[in-house]
């Protein structure tokens, strides 16, 4: 058994992404801009099933949906607060987070209670990926800015790098992409490293209209590139990290390191916001945590709680 992909935009219609079959196939990210032209609800549907089966290379899933954590905002909303006054200015960071309609939701909340008094941050492992190609072929490579190859587009497959298809139901798929693999994605990465002529590379935009709007509009909003598994990048007095800090993404040994990184960067009296669902409106299994020297005293939890409550009591401690 094998699936075919979405790699060109006039594929990117109703006949071409309905059924059973079609609705396996994995879609170019390249693609991503360019539904300008269809209404907003479908062109966030194709961008949101885009990025729903395609992995980064730190393993972690891109998967979003708009309002994805409505109920879990309005608790989040609530602890923030409680827990600081609205005449002060507020740094958030907002981590993992996709192509940034969650973030967008939250800002929104957080606005109505601190205006310009609002630093928002929103970040992602890959906000930017880059498709490299040869003049005047179809085939290219999606690779993020550290040039890990995140898709093979060789016309008519899509083939995803990181967590690909099952080998087991696709093994034509695992051939072809082992094959593509070494005769064009390998040969072609090393010619634009060593800066041989006649390779393009073109940056592709993971950012929802919404998100790219407010980015240009508003001075308190910013989007930026960031792993999780990396070092403190500043100070904010509340951190949310949705969907991410999940067993199934990275061992026990890099969910400490994410969540030291927290602490790390969180101010005394700040809040850790986490928690995952498996899509919009469903229950967050969650918790909202505040950095008390040292220590994570939990102040609220959501579901069953954090997955990783267990490692945030072990990392920082909690109540």
């Amino acid at each position: 058994m094998f699936k075919l992909g979405i790699f060109k935009n006039d594929q990117l219609t109703p006949g071409a992404l309905n059924g059973f079959f079609n609705s396996r196939k994995f879609i170019a990210l390249d693609l991503y801009n360019s539904l300008g032209a269809l209404p907003q609800a479908e062109r966030d549907k194709i961008q949101e099933r885009m990025l729903g089966r395609f992995s980064v290379q730190n393993g972690s899933v891109k998967y979003t949906h708009k309002r994805r954590f409505d109920d879990f905002d309005e608790l989040s909303v609530s602890a923030i607060a409680a827990n600081f006054s609205t005449d002060r200015d507020i740094l958030v960071h907002d981590v993992a987070a996709s192509d940034g309609r969650t973030s967008c939701d939250l800002y929104k909340r957080l606005s109505q209670l601190f205006g310009e008094r609002l630093d928002y941050t929103a970040s992602d492992y890959a906000p930017y990926v880059y498709a490299l190609k040869r003049k005047h072929s179809t085939r290219r490579l999606i690779v993020d800015d550290r040039d890990n190859v995140l898709q093979i587009v060789t016309p008519p497959f899509v083939f995803i790098v990181v967590r690909p298809e099952s080998k087991k139901l696709y093994p034509l798929n695992h051939l072809i992409r082992y094959l593509a693999t070494a005769v064009y994605a390998r040969p072609l990465l090393k010619a634009y490293k060593a800066g041989k002529p006649g390779i393009e590379r073109t940056r592709v935009e993971l950012l929802c209209r919404e998100c790219h709007d407010l980015i240009a509009e508003r001075k308190n909003f910013r989007f930026n590139s960031y792993d999780v598994l990396t070092g403190p990048t500043g100070r904010f007095d509340v951190i949310r990290a949705m969907n991410v800090l999940n067993h199934g993404y990275f061992p026990e040994a890099q969910l400490r390191t994410a969540l030291k990184n927290i602490v790390s960067s969180l101010n005394e009296g700040g809040l850790f916001i986490t928690g995952s669902n498996t899509a919009a409106g469903t229950l967050v299994n969650g918790g909202i945590y505040k950095k008390k020297g040292s220590r994570l005293e939990r102040l609220a939890t959501s579901g069953t709680g954090s997955q990783v409550d267990a490692l945030i009591a072990a990392v920082g401690g909690s109540a």
